[in-house]
């Protein structure tokens, strides 16, 4: 049962008409009712300060276009003026559209209907509407909560304590919420403020919910930044939705997306143990030796919601950025390629003008990550210094040249052109495409397709593209590059097998021959060392086919120390030593076959 003292005196509230209009959407989407309160010590403080005061302190409180003057409303008489103070002191103190409230009661009631503030439990700076009534839309009163205590409130309002009344407060002790009675009064509700337009919803504190007057939609405060809470994280994230601050629209709607960078988070529904740290608005994974050693753990941790970290986390950091490993243990500067990080030679650090772009700290873990990534497929880079007119794309890792005939013919002009490390540029030219990548010409003159293998682009048939392949997808290329690859012969050494898969046999590469190695040889001339790589069939067959490895290529095998060169369309002579070294040639040219090869070879002098 809950208990009072002094009892406030009953009003009747005029007709306000506000029940006319749609009220706000009061509910946060597929959830419960979402109460809301504002910043409040302001209002209790103010509502404090106006205690034993009567009607007419101030001229009379009034407030609103539609509120009478409290000291003489009533014909010259003081009002039954329990509204007009409580909107006095809710405007004095900065809340927002306090000109929808009128000299009656209910128009409380109804500001919190239209601006989706009306809930069920105290906050310091509620109003508080008692015996409202729908149908007529009038309620016999209302006064300000001015304090939450362990098992009491306290309020404040006016016209309370008889005859005129003055303001007066007291405690309602208990467990109060909608339905309470007090006194003769019972409590049909409570109706939070709007904050004004002139409040910063950035500067509240972390953790702080906020929803605009004219929607539905709630934001976590976190480091500064509004984020968005789903219906999903309500429960698994522990947001309270009874304590909500109400902001102006336009200030919620500018709240800033993301905490700025630097800032260190957590899932705030703590299923993710893992730790983040926001860089251009990407959560970038704090691995477990980062987060002391580059200084982590000193940082305020902050949990945000569930769905916006998913979604960080599959952010990429902008393409320009240049990044160093937060903990200085790598000394070496990056720059960002689309979700690749590039390193910069210390020339090119100032040459480039690298050196006046903001520097940012990254994991180091996650940074050794992003050097192994090469920009994905299609990006046209060239070199950032501009010392060469080069313009490239990049295939599955490797930088294919394109010739200026190709930059427009092909549509490469009409694609963004992106700046790049020159020393890391033209690494990336060197490199091969990745193993098993299906490339064609980007002009797209003919249909063909090719997979690359060891550095060589070989020829797929129909029915191994749709077959083997599942008619994956095909990278273009620029057609000189791809010529220049198709052409290129399968390295000596590459041991291949077919990428169907039905035929079990090995090979190994030598002189365009693929050479048969059966169990003893593969591993004994060590070739199970070496990666297996798959082949077309077709291409596969016409390569064992071949009678004898390309005249040059030298081979040794297993039963002597003698190292062979091919001649004269498949013979064999024996080279001497001083056929190697300086000025002539490598052993490590030199392909291990085993002896049946080099055994059916006739010898020549």
């Amino acid at each position: 049962m809950s208990a009072v003292r002094n009892t406030p005196k009953a009003r009747k509230a005029g007709l306000t008409g506000l029940a006319a209009l749609a009220a706000a959407a009061s509910s946060f989407t597929g959830l419960m009712a979402a109460p809301a309160h504002a910043d409040t010590s302001t209002i209790a403080a103010t509502a404090n300060a106006e205690l034993y005061n009567g009607p007419c302190a101030h001229g009379g409180y009034v407030a609103g276009n539609h509120q009478s003057d409290s000291c003489d409303g009533a014909g010259g008489q003081a009002e039954s003026w329990c509204a007009d103070f409580a909107g006095w002191v809710w405007e004095h103190s900065g809340v927002a559209h306090t000109r929808d409230l009128s000299s009656g009661a209910a128009s409380f009631y109804d500001y919190g209907r239209r601006y989706g503030t009306l809930h069920s439990y105290p906050q310091v700076g509620d109003a508080i509407v008692y015996d409202f009534n729908s149908s007529t839309d009038w309620a016999s009163h209302v006064n300000l909560v001015t304090a939450v205590g362990d098992g009491y409130i306290s309020v404040v309002g006016g016209n309370q304590g008889g005859g005129e009344g003055s303001v007066t407060g007291y405690n309602i002790t208990g467990s109060v919420r909608t339905g309470t009675v007090v006194g003769p009064k019972k409590i049909s509700g409570f109706v939070s403020p709007v904050l004004s337009a002139t409040t910063n919803p950035s500067a509240l504190p972390t953790g702080t919910l906020v929803k605009s007057a004219a929607g539905a939609a709630v934001k976590v405060i976190v480091n500064g930044a509004g984020l968005p809470i789903a219906g999903s994280d309500v429960s698994p994230d522990h947001y309270d939705l009874s304590r909500i601050v109400v902001v102006d629209d336009a200030a919620f709607n500018t709240l800033p997306a993301v905490p700025p960078s630097g800032t260190v988070v957590m899932d705030q529904s703590g299923g993710d143990p893992a730790r983040y740290v926001i860089v251009d608005g990407t959560a970038l994974h704090i691995g477990a030796s980062d987060w002391t050693e580059s200084g982590y753990d000193t940082r305020a941790l902050m949990g945000v919601p569930t769905s916006w970290l998913n979604a960080a986390q599959q952010g990429t950091l902008a393409s320009g950025l240049v990044v160093m490993d937060q903990s200085g243990k790598d000394p070496g500067r990056y720059v960002m390629v689309s979700g690749a990080a590039l390193h910069i030679s210390a020339s090119e650090w100032t040459a480039d003008s690298y050196d006046i772009r903001a520097l940012m700290g990254v994991p180091g873990e996650w940074l050794r990550a992003a050097a192994a990534k090469t920009p994905p497929t299609g990006t046209v880079l060239m070199d950032q210094a501009e010392n060469s007119a080069g313009r490239y794309v990049m295939v599955n890792g490797a930088a294919a040249h394109i010739e200026a005939g190709e930059w427009a013919a092909d549509g490469y002009n009409t694609w963004p052109l992106m700046g790049a490390p020159g020393e890391w540029l033209n690494a990336a030219a060197g490199r091969p495409a990745t193993d098993g990548t299906l490339v064609k010409g980007q002009g797209g003159a003919s249909a063909s397709v090719y997979v690359t293998v060891n550095g060589s682009a070989l020829p797929v048939t129909a029915a191994e593209y749709s077959g083997v392949w599942n008619n994956g997808p095909v990278a273009g290329a620029p057609e000189q590059w791809l010529a220049a690859s198709v052409a290129k012969p399968l390295a000596n050494g590459t041991v291949i097998k077919n990428a169907s898969g039905a035929d079990s046999s090995v090979y190994v590469m030598a002189g365009g021959m693929a050479v048969p190695l059966g169990g003893a040889d593969y591993s004994g001339l060590g070739y199970d060392k070496q990666p297996l790589r798959g082949v077309p069939g077709a291409w596969e067959a016409a390569a064992v086919a071949k009678a004898a490895p390309a005249d040059g290529t030298m081979l040794l095998s297993p039963d002597s120390v003698t190292v062979w060169m091919v001649v004269n369309g498949g013979s064999k002579r024996a080279m001497t030593a001083a056929e190697f070294g300086t000025g002539g040639h490598s052993f490590s040219e030199v392909v291990a076959v085993p002896t049946a090869l080099t055994a059916k070879l006739p010898t020549v002098q």
